[in-house]
């Protein structure tokens, strides 16, 4: 029983240690001589121009991928409309075997459809790759050369509020231009 004592003591110190290493860091005193900034990273990627292109592209492959699916989204409207009609003068051989198309062409849409999407996906990586490695080392300079203490993302579900005045993203645009 000693040694349970003993160790929930030191987790108890460690605790009153932490609180009030946290205390002092963050006294309003020692948050002054801080820099703090955010960036809203989509914002930065859609304004520049290597951004606009990779979303020009694939939004280009996002509409013909929609169109393939819509084609075959109506195509199998068509086939469950056809089957309505005929279903009563069907024979039960034929009737399954019209139901077991027409889940098939279902199955067939829907591989297709997440096909699609993980290929997007894909894509969407590969393209900003390139431009996500240039952001991270232009927002890596900006706070190394402005004496910054942390930089965050804006729409960090963490940061629950941050100034304007504190917001860098026209500085990571102008720099990520100047850069490609």
């Amino acid at each position: 029983m000693k040694f349970g004592l003993t160790r929930l003591g030191g987790i108890a110190l460690a605790a009153i240690l932490a609180t009030t290493v946290l205390v002092v860091s963050f006294s309003p005193k020692a948050l002054a001589d801080e820099k703090i900034g955010v960036v809203d990273i989509p914002r930065a990627i859609q304004a520049t121009k290597e951004g606009q292109r990779i979303k020009k592209e694939l939004d280009a492959d996002f509409q013909r991928r929609k169109a393939e699916l819509e084609k075959r989204k109506d195509a199998i409207v068509d086939m469950e409309k056809n089957f309505e009609k005929r279903n009563l003068l069907l024979s039960d051989q034929a009737r399954a075997q019209q139901e077991q198309k027409i889940e098939k062409a279902k199955m067939q849409f829907f591989e297709l459809r997440d096909q699609n999407l993980k290929a997007l996906a894909k894509r969407d990586q590969e393209l900003s790759k390139p431009l996500l490695k240039r952001l991270g080392k232009v927002i890596d300079e900006i706070a190394r050369k402005g004496g910054y203490t942390a930089i965050f993302h804006k729409d960090d579900q963490d940061l629950v509020w941050a100034s304007s005045r504190i917001d860098i993203t026209n500085k990571v645009i102008k720099a990520l231009e100047k850069k490609h």
